[in-house]
């Protein structure tokens, strides 16, 4: 089973949000992977962003079980791909010492994936729909 971790900065928007899409995905598909995600700056044990939750229940995602993680208490062994959400969290993913050809930037093409953070529920919905489609090609890898 390949093992993927999504990395922002917080893990209460985009990462968890592209944990749980990839998750369903994966499933639906049958796609033997499994994905979780952590924040590079954030507190163990937040909750999902209300706009991420609402973004998700919206495709029939449930996310009440979700919890951030840092990404400092993780063994980093335990994972074979590493997505990174901007340049800036793919260059601290290198500085922390992860193997460069196991980090991959969603949504590459367009310059990886805003921060949704006090954005509308509208821009919310956006950033879901981004990360949807940037996660095929990562999909696609496997």
């Amino acid at each position: 089973m390949k093992r993927v971790l999504f990395v922002c900065t917080g893990n209460t928007c985009r990462s968890p949000m592209a944990e749980l899409i990839f998750n369903k995905i994966a499933r639906e598909r049958g796609i033997d992977a499994n994905a979780r995600s952590a924040g590079l700056c954030t507190i163990e044990g937040l909750l999902i962003n209300d706009n991420a939750e609402a973004a998700l229940r919206e495709i029939g995602i449930e996310s009440d079980f979700f919890s951030s993680t840092d990404i400092y208490d993780l063994d980093f062994k335990d994972y074979d791909l590493f997505i990174g959400m901007t340049a800036e969290h793919i260059a601290e993913l290198k500085s922390a010492g992860i193997d460069e050809s196991k980090i991959r930037m969603l949504g590459e093409k367009n310059g990886g994936i805003r921060d949704p953070y006090g954005s509308s529920l509208e821009y919310y919905k956006f950033c879901r729909d981004e990360i949807t489609k940037a996660l095929e090609e990562i999909l696609a890898e496997l």
